[in-house]
């Protein structure tokens, strides 16, 4: 009877173990000649609850599929074009520094974030792969577009040097961001309840698709003349701790938080540094749009294939 027993027992774990690798395996998309299994998007949740240090209700699960599979589309397509054009290298500096940072602004006590993977059961190794594919994307994409960077800086220094002139002081804003490529109006409602529900920072590690959002969303202290135009007249209507009507950019939306403001004396300001951010910034959004852009373009000649 005992051997019966053991026998029946294993037998329903094996029954268990084939069914739970059935519905593991199960195929979610094909996006060109790759696949995005169910176990794929479970870990893709767990990934985004781990780097946000959050729990899920089902709710939030629900909303948090949507966003894994964009994401793990996302980066099949940019690993499709990567090998297109042959891109092998990367910057294990650039890519250990953001492991770095991440784990700084988690404030994880001590704890790796391999180890904060494995408490969220998530696989460390497909976060570190896709990281690098993120890595090798702009690196593409500088390489086609970076004649195209170019930009007037005698213009720009002319141009902030004048400002500061006009100015008796100088006002510096801390700032958040919060990046939704690919808007609708739904995916926004949904952001904009999250930010009511859990907070702008957490809303912006789960949702953002900007670099800041490993921190929560803030890219810190930014001088006014450092600022684009569209942005500076939205960030002036706000006080402390409000946050921005939804601000159009091509494909995106971009909603920014004021955390605080001071005032800055100009004989005090380092110009030849904000010149520097400035010119920098502005060839980072040029970067940025050619990025969106390029993905688009691919998207739309990608065979995507979602399974019901």
């Amino acid at each position: 009877m005992k051997i019966k027993y053991f026998f029946f027992i294993i037998l329903i774990i094996f029954k268990f173990s084939l069914t739970n690798a059935k519905i593991n395996d199960k195929i979610i998309a094909k996006v060109g000649n790759e696949i995005i299994t169910n176990y794929d998007i479970i870990n893709e949740v767990n990934t985004i609850l781990a780097l946000s240090n959050k729990t899920a209700n089902q709710s939030d699960f629900r909303d948090l599929k949507v966003i894994a599979f964009s994401s793990l589309k996302k980066n099949i397509i940019q690993s499709i074009e990567i090998k297109k054009y042959g891109i092998n290298k990367f910057s294990e500096t650039d890519l250990n520094n953001y492991i770095s940072k991440l784990e700084q602004n988690m404030n994880l006590n001590n704890t790796s974030l391999e180890e904060q993977f494995k408490r969220y059961d998530a696989n460390y190794k497909k976060f570190i792969d896709k990281t690098i594919v993120n890595l090798k994307w702009n690196t593409l994409i500088y390489s086609l577009y970076k004649k195209q960077l170019d930009i007037d800086e005698e213009l720009i220094k002319s141009e902030i040097n004048e400002q500061i002139n006009q100015e008796k002081e100088i006002k510096e804003f801390n700032l958040s961001e919060i990046v939704v490529e690919e808007w609708s109006e739904e995916k926004l409602n949904k952001i904009l309840r999250s930010i009511d529900s859990i907070g702008f920072e957490k809303t912006a590690s789960l949702y953002s698709s900007a670099i800041s959002s490993s921190q929560g969303g803030n890219i810190g202290w930014l001088p006014s003349s450092s600022i684009s135009p569209i942005y500076l007249k939205e960030i002036i209507k706000l006080e402390k701790e409000k946050v921005s009507k939804p601000i159009k950019l091509n494909n995106n939306i971009i909603l920014i938080k004021l955390n605080d403001i001071r005032t800055m004396n100009k004989n005090n300001l380092d110009v030849s540094k904000i010149e520097i951010n400035v010119i920098n910034k502005k060839k980072e959004e040029k970067l940025k749009i050619f990025s969106s852009s390029h993905y688009l373009d691919l998207e739309k000649k990608t065979f995507i294939e979602i399974n019901d």
